[in-house]
C-alpha cells in the first residue's frame, strides 16, 4: 500500500471517528458529575424492550469504523490481528463514548450499546477479510457506470443522489408522505374487502416517489439504455424497500410491504416511465413530479423540511433525507438546464 493510501484512509478514519464523538455527544450541554460510578452501566440489567432501529444504527454505525481500521492494519499473513486490532479499538470508542455519555443527563449510557457497536466493528473487521473481491466489484460497477451512464462531469452528482435515496428508504415511507403517513403493511394475501378499504393515499404515493425516481435516473442515462435501465431500477428499489424492511421490521409483518397498493404502485409506475412520450421528455417529467411532490409535501405535512425524528437515530436521519431529497434533485436538474444553456 502506497503512502498517499494510509494518508487518506487515516484522514477518512479521523474524519469518521469525529462523526462518531460528535453522534455520541450531541448536543455537548449539561455536563455534570454522575451519580453513580461511570462504570455500573455495564452490569445494569437489559433493557425491557429493544427496537429493531436502535440494533441496527448501533451495528451499522460502527461496522465501517471497523473495515477501515482493518484495512489501514492489514498484514498479508497476520490477517486475524488487523480483525482483532479494529474490534478492540472500535469496542475501546464505544467504551469511552458511554462513559462520557454518564455525564450528560440527556444521554443514557447502554451496556447493549456497548455491545452491538463492538459487534458492528468486529463485522466490519471481517467484511474487510474480502476487501480485494469488494475492491474488483468496484471496479465492475465503475466499467458498469461508464457503458450505461452519461460522462463524469455529467452524471455523477445525479447517481450520489441516487445512492442518497436509498438511505432514504430506512423512514419505511415513501417521499411524499414522510411526516404525513403511517406505514401501510397489508399483505397481498389479505386483499381489502371493499374498495373503500384500499389506502389510496399510500397508492399515490408510492407511485409518485417510483416514478420520480425513474424519471430521475433516466436523465443520467446513456442513449439506448433506457428500456433495461427503467426495468432495473424498478426491481432494485423494490428489493431495497423489502431489504430496508426486513432490517428494521419484525418478520412477522414483513409480507405486509407486498400490499396490492405497493404492487400496484410499482407496475402504474413502470409502464408510465416506458410510455415513448415520457422517453422523450424525461428531464421535463421528472422536473414535474419532483415539484408536485415538492409542493404537496408543503402544502399536506405538518413539517415538510423538518419531519419529526432525531438525526442521530437511522430512522429520524433518513426521514430528515427524505425530506430534502426533492428539493437536491430539483437543484441538481436545474444545475443541468443551466448548464446545458450556457454551452
Amino acid at each position: 500500500m502506497g503512502t498517499s493510501k494510509p494518508r487518506s484512509l487515516d484522514l477518512i478514519l479521523a474524519i469518521y471517528c469525529a462523526v462518531i464523538v460528535v453522534a455520541s455527544l450531541y448536543p455537548f450541554v449539561g455536563w455534570t458529575t454522575p451519580e453513580s460510578h461511570w462504570a455500573n452501566f455495564l452490569t445494569a440489567p437489559l433493557p425491557r424492550y429493544l427496537t429493531r432501529t436502535d440494533i441496527s444504527t448501533n451495528l451499522l454505525v460502527y461496522l465501517p469504523l471497523g473495515y477501515l481500521l482493518a484495512v489501514r492494519q492489514f498484514r498479508p499473513r497476520r490477517r486475524m490481528v488487523p480483525i482483532m486490532l479494529a474490534w478492540l479499538a472500535g469496542s475501546l470508542l464505544s467504551l469511552g463514548m458511554e462513559n462520557l455519555q454518564a455525564w450528560l443527563p440527556g444521554r443514557i449510557p447502554s451496556n447493549v450499546d456497548l455491545f452491538l457497536n463492538s459487534l458492528g466493528a468486529l463485522i466490519g473487521g471481517l467484511l474487510a477479510l474480502h476487501h480485494a473481491r469488494w475492491l474488483r466489484a468496484w471496479q465492475a460497477l465503475r466499467r458498469w457506470r461508464i457503458g450505461w451512464f452519461l460522462p463524469h462531469g455529467e452524471a455523477t452528482l445525479g447517481l450520489w443522489l441516487l445512492l442518497l435515496w436509498g438511505l432514504t428508504q430506512f423512514a419505511l415511507v415513501p417521499l411524499p408522505g414522510v411526516g404525513w403517513l403511517e406505514l401501510h403493511l397489508r399483505p397481498i394475501d389479505t386483499p381489502p374487502e371493499r374498495i373503500q378499504q384500499l389506502n389510496t393515499i399510500w397508492f399515490v404515493a408510492v407511485f409518485m416517489e417510483m416514478a420520480a425516481l425513474g424519471a430521475f435516473a433516466a436523465c443520467l442515462l446513456r442513449p439506448g439504455r433506457y428500456v433495461s435501465a427503467m426495468a432495473l431500477i424498478t426491481l432494485s428499489a423494490f428489493a431495497l424497500k423489502l431489504l430496508v424492511a426486513a432490517i428494521l421490521l419484525k418478520l412477522r409483518v414483513l409480507g405486509g410491504i407486498l400490499s396490492l397498493e405497493t404492487l400496484a404502485a410499482f407496475v402504474l409506475a413502470l409502464w408510465l416511465l416506458l410510455l415513448p412520450s415520457v422517453s422523450r421528455n424525461r428531464r421535463a417529467v421528472a422536473f414535474t413530479l419532483l415539484a408536485i411532490i415538492g409542493i404537496g409535501r408543503l402544502w399536506f405535512v405538518p413539517s415538510p423540511l423538518w419531519p419529526s425524528g432525531s438525526l442521530l437515530n437511522l430512522v429520524g436521519l433518513a426521514r430528515h433525507l427524505a425530506a430534502l431529497w426533492p428539493w437536491l434533485a430539483l437543484a441538481y436538474l436545474v444545475q443541468r438546464l443551466v448548464g446545458a444553456a450556457r454551452v
